[in-house]
C-alpha cells in the first residue's frame, strides 16, 4: 500500500502524482485536526488544506526527507489559519493569543495532531468485532446494551473490550518513546 519511504519522496520529488497522492492520504486528516485547532470553519480548512498540498506540490523539489515535508506541512496550515484569522479580523483577541503563542503551544498542537492521528489508526486496525464494541462502548452504551444489541454474551462484550485496550496500550508505548525523545532533546 505505502511505499519506501526513500522512494516515495523520490518520487514525489520527481513530479510522480501516485507519490502525492500517498503523502496527502497520510497526512490530510491529522492535518485537518491540526487546522481545527486553530478555526472552526471546516470549508475553510479544506481550502487550507488544499492550498497547503498545492504549495507542498508546487516545493517539491526543495524536500529531500518526510521530515521536510511533515514541518512544510504543519507550518504551511498553521501560518494560513492565522493569516485566515488576522485577514478576516475574526475575534482579534483569539488572533492576539495566537500570534504570541510560544513555539512550545505549537509543538503540543502537533503533538495533539500525531496523538489523534495515531489513535484513530490505532483504532482501525482492531479487528472489527472489538471495534464495534469498542465504538459502542465510546457512544455510552453499557455491557449489557452491547452485549443485547450485538447478540453476543456480556463476557464477550468485555473480553472484546480488554483485547482491544491490551492492544492500544501496547501500540501507544511507541509513541510514549517518541515523547520521551522528543522532551530529551529540547532540554
Amino acid at each position: 500500500m505505502f511505499q519506501a519511504k526513500e522512494n516515495i519522496i523520490q518520487d514525489f520529488i520527481d513530479g510522480k502524482e501516485s507519490a502525492f497522492k500517498e503523502i496527502y492520504e497520510k497526512y490530510v486528516s491529522t492535518l485537518r485536526y491540526f487546522g481545527n485547532k486553530f478555526l472552526s470553519d471546516e470549508r475553510l480548512i479544506e481550502d487550507i488544506l488544499q492550498d497547503t498540498f498545492v504549495s507542498l506540490w508546487e516545493n517539491r523539489k526543495k524536500f529531500n526527507n518526510e521530515l521536510a515535508i511533515k514541518s512544510f506541512l504543519y507550518t504551511g496550515v498553521k501560518n494560513r489559519c492565522l493569516n485566515n484569522l488576522r485577514h478576516e479580523k475574526i475575534k482579534q483577541k483569539y488572533v492576539e493569543g495566537f500570534v504570541e503563542e510560544p513555539s512550545e503551544s505549537f509543538l503540543e498542537n502537533v503533538i495533539k495532531a500525531e496523538l489523534f492521528e495515531m489513535l484513530h489508526r490505532i483504532f482501525d486496525e482492531l479487528p472489527p468485532a472489538c471495534k464495534e464494541v469498542y465504538q459502542l462502548s465510546l457512544e455510552g452504551k453499557k455491557h449489557e446494551e452491547i452485549a443485547k444489541q450485538l447478540h453476543i454474551s456480556i463476557n464477550t462484550v468485555k473480553k472484546y473490550k480488554n483485547n482491544a485496550n491490551h492492544y492500544m496500550r501496547n501500540r501507544i508505548k511507541d509513541f510514549n518513546l517518541f515523547l520521551l525523545l522528543l522532551k530529551n532533546s529540547s532540554l
